[in-house]
């Protein structure tokens, strides 16, 4: 991300937070009832995790992991100095970086979750080069972003044309491809329907269909990081921080 993205996002971002202040709105993409629905889901994905060296890679006020912090350490990681203010209320501990630059050695987390930050990010495959770097090998890696082919989208983009040239939107092919490139497994695609209150599921090798594609308001994609030196073209070594 150039300095002038930087600044540009920390601004908005510290903005929202002032003006919402410590609430789930801070954090919604599209509304307060995706947000939950998103979090309810990816919560059903870790489970009942105790223990665990989880990092939040975009926690804004930390809402969303906050579920988390009670038992296992969590590290919550934004651009926002704002946002992790409120990230540590909640007992995230909290450290203003670059997703495209993790400031952590490799291997050091079980769970690395991406929420709803790809779509701020034009080099998508940094931030998930970075946070497959960081997970343990056989630790999980979950990447939730808006949903490139909703039905709702063309009309969005259309409507607040400034607003998502900004933006970075990823379908579900191009997701997989950049956790493949780096060396992760994908191992399923989930796809949440707000309001419908259900979650389309995908094994990862398989073609999620048209419905849930269009359908799905966010895209979650689930991988690892292969549990063994070298499988499926390994990870790419960064530099230890």
């Amino acid at each position: 991300m150039s300095d002038e993205r930087r600044a540009l996002w920390s601004l908005f971002f510290d903005e929202i937070s002032r003006s919402k202040g410590d609430r789930e709105e801070t954090n919604d993409y599209l509304s307060v009832g995706n947000f939950r629905r998103l979090r309810a889901d990816v919560m059903s994905v870790i489970g009942d995790l105790r223990g665990g060296r989880i990092l939040d890679v975009g926690c804004g006020t930390g809402h969303f992991s906050r579920p988390l912090a009670a038992a296992n350490t969590v590290v919550g990681l934004d651009l926002s100095a704002s946002m992790l203010a409120f990230a540590r209320r909640k007992g995230l501990a909290p450290v203003r970086a670059l997703a495209e630059a993790l400031p952590f050695a490799d291997g050091r987390f079980d769970v690395v979750l991406a929420t709803s930050v790809l779509q701020f990010i034009t080099d998508g495959g940094a931030v998930v080069r970075e946070i497959l770097r960081v997970v343990k090998p056989g630790g999980r890696v979950i990447v939730c972003t808006t949903n490139a082919e909703h039905l709702a989208m063309g009309l969005l983009r259309l409507l607040e044309r400034d607003k998502y040239r900004r933006f970075r939107l990823y379908p579900y092919r191009e997701v997989a491809g950049l956790v493949r490139a780096a060396g992760g497994i994908v191992r399923a695609f989930r796809f949440p329907f707000y309001p419908f209150g259900r979650t389309w599921v995908v094994p990862g090798g398989t073609d999620p269909g048209p419905i849930p594609r269009r359908l799905g308001t966010t895209l979650v994609v689930v991988a690892i990081r292969p549990p063994a030196a070298g499988g499926e073209g390994g990870i790419r070594s960064g530099r230890r921080r």
